[in-house]
């Protein structure tokens, strides 16, 4: 059973919200707070999926999701808000969320999405792609999310193994931002945001042995990426 975290203050929303989950087969546990969230996150067990509101009491969502970023925590995030504006949605995904999705909502879409953040196997089952990638010292299992690295194992966030298994099917071929944005976030037309940038980052530090000086994943100036790999 998927544990969800819910965090959100009003009352009645929440509520709703945690029956409807409950009523899907998920576990979840809701916080009013985020300092609550923050601690319900740090006893566990481990959370499959955070549901953050923006405007909480206190600490908002946003300086929760950073603060859970910053712990290298790499819970999927799906930020649910009233902010609606285009600066909003780039800053709640330059800040770690991985879904964005705006009040009032539907809630047949809202439980999509969060089919969509959980539902990891059907995407790792889906095309013919390979359910792994090897490359020198590194072998990356799109089925259990995990990286070996030089003999060290660590997981992969839903997002980050999408980036890489783009990548890894489009090796020694450019890979731009905009489709990045499109294919793995969903977000349409020309946006300006680091997400992307962000997601490579993390993604350097786990496979490459020098990130400053990256020889898997490369960076092509002013469009997007290229994985340097075996054909």
């Amino acid at each position: 059973m998927n544990r969800i975290l819910l965090v959100e203050d009003d009352r009645s929303l929440a509520m709703g919200l945690e029956f409807n989950l409950r009523s899907e087969g998920y576990e979840t546990v809701m916080c009013p707070d985020a300092e609550k969230a923050l601690e319900a996150i740090e006893k566990g067990p481990e959370f499959d999926l955070v549901v953050l509101d923006w405007m909480l009491p206190g600490l908002n969502g946003i300086e929760m999701l950073r603060k859970v970023r910053a712990d290298s925590s790499r819970v999927p995030v799906l930020l649910l808000t009233a902010r609606d504006d285009k600066e909003d949605i780039v800053e709640g995904l330059d800040s770690g969320a991985d879904d964005y999705m705006t009040k009032p909502f539907d809630l047949n879409i809202l439980l999509a999405h969060i089919r969509s953040l959980l539902r990891s196997r059907s995407w790792r089952a889906s095309g013919e792609a390979p359910d792994e990638a090897r490359f020198e010292e590194v072998r990356v299992d799109f089925n259990s999310l995990t990286a070996e690295v030089r003999g060290k194992t660590t997981k992969l966030t839903y997002k980050e193994a999408q980036i890489l298994k783009l990548l890894w099917e489009r090796r020694n071929q450019i890979v731009t931002r905009e489709e990045l944005l499109q294919k793995i976030w969903g977000v349409e037309g020309y946006i300006q945001s680091r997400t992307v940038d962000n997601h490579i980052v993390q993604l350097r530090k786990l496979l490459e042995e020098n990130p400053k000086k990256p020889r898997y994943i490369l960076s092509i100036h002013g469009t997007g990426y290229k994985f340097i790999g075996p054909v």
